[in-house]
């Protein structure tokens, strides 16, 4: 669109590409929202909220976000933090992403020597249901005179659209490590129990990570 002002010619700026690369507009969280699980870029959603059940201990929800003036949507699931997380989820911090093969959360144990978490547990939905994994097995390392965490733990990967928890490595000692048999023994499409626990698979994975897309680059 232009407008002629004498011997100049106006162009009104296009905002057209603009506003579309802005996203769309978004409720705001509500205040049991403890957690935001960052949308996709090109999803074109508001992506996710965690929130804390006030009704029951260590008790979360997982919501769609609306868009603006749209109402509260219903929970797509809920599920119990990690005990190691505190009753009223003081020891964790929580973060995560909405993936298109569902949420997926991190609950990381604040440790009492540093910053650095002592756990991280993986969550997922599956069904209604959200679950967790712990992440971190075996001896951790040493920097500074400080536990920094194991160099190889569980991490998910989107395997030709199944939710994988394979051996990732997270420090520098995993270039010259192997991941130790017992992260191995527990690597693959773990499943849900009656009583709604993750369980690992009765076979250890043999997928190779490289052919899969990991859901979190940056381990914790």
């Amino acid at each position: 669109m232009s407008r002629q002002t004498g011997d100049q010619q106006e162009v009104a700026p296009d905002t057209t590409q603009t506003e579309a690369a802005r996203g769309p507009r978004c409720e705001g969280s509500s205040e049991q929202a403890i957690a935001q699980l960052s949308a996709r870029p090109e999803a074109g959603d508001c992506g996710l909220v965690l929130e804390h059940d006030a009704e029951g201990e260590r008790q979360l929800i997982v919501r769609a976000l609306p868009r603006e003036g749209e109402a509260e949507q219903a929970p797509l699931a809920r599920g119990l933090a990690p005990e190691a997380c505190g009753s009223a989820l003081e020891l964790c911090e929580l973060s995560g992403i909405s993936d298109e093969l569902g949420p997926i959360v991190l609950a990381s144990v604040r440790g009492h020597e540093s910053e650095m978490p002592i756990q991280v547990y993986l969550g997922w939905v599956a069904d209604d249901r959200l679950v967790f994994a712990q992440t971190w097995y075996g001896l951790s390392s040493v920097m500074d005179h400080t536990r920094i965490g194991p160099p190889w733990v569980l991490a998910p990967f989107d395997c030709e659209g199944q939710l994988m928890l394979l051996p990732a490595g997270r420090l520098p000692e995993a270039k010259v490590e192997a991941p130790a048999a017992g992260l191995v023994a527990i690597a693959g499409q773990w499943t849900i129990s009656e009583d709604g626990h993750a369980t690992p698979p009765t076979e250890a994975a043999t997928q190779d990570p490289t052919n899969c897309r990991p859901l979190i680059p940056a381990l914790p």
